[in-house]
């Protein structure tokens, strides 16, 4: 008699081809949930906690007499001791001797041959550098003219690395 050949509903290779895209799709979602990326990436440098906000070139009268006043905003999230912290400032890349050796204002000594003439701020005027706050300086007048880069950066005194780098355009 004649039976009916009963038609295999499994194929090897398609079983396969789908175990292996099943395990891709699952490897790609265990990836982007322990958030390991997939090619590397390369840093600029060091990150940007303490930001520079505004470049001034204006007097507080609104006349240009180029001030060179700087707003630095703590935009990361851990506390810092302000005394812990020291600064350097460049405009295209060269040093303008404007070494700040405390982000502290009780502690920081005015003085314009250093290049900067005042240090204050929400942030300066305890012994700790709260997210958020910001920090004014005012450096000698001249320091940067319109379309200069200036970079902040910011050191860690007891090891001496650099913690923050921060660049904008004047």
């Amino acid at each position: 008699m004649n039976q009916p050949v009963p038609e295999e509903g499994v194929c090897q290779i398609h079983a396969v081809m789908l175990l292996v895209a099943i395990t891709v799709i699952l490897a790609l979602l265990l990836l982007l949930m322990l958030h390991i990326p997939l090619w590397p990436s390369f840093s600029k440098g060091p990150p940007e906690i303490f930001a520079i906000t505004e470049l001034k070139h204006h007097c507080e009268t609104g006349t240009l007499n180029y001030d060179s006043r700087v707003t630095i905003m703590h935009a990361g999230t851990a506390v810092y001791r302000s005394d812990d912290l020291r600064a350097e400032i460049f405009v295209n890349d060269q040093p303008t001797h404007s070494n700040i050796m405390t982000m502290n204002s009780h502690l920081f000594i005015a003085s314009y041959h250093i290049g900067v003439q005042r240090l204050w701020g929400i942030g300066s005027t305890g012994h700790y550098w709260y997210p958020g706050a910001p920090i004014y300086l005012d450096l000698t007048d001249g320091t940067f003219r319109p379309g200069d880069l200036v970079r902040l950066d910011v050191y860690h005194k007891e090891d001496g690395g650099i913690i923050s780098r921060s660049e904008m355009i004047a």
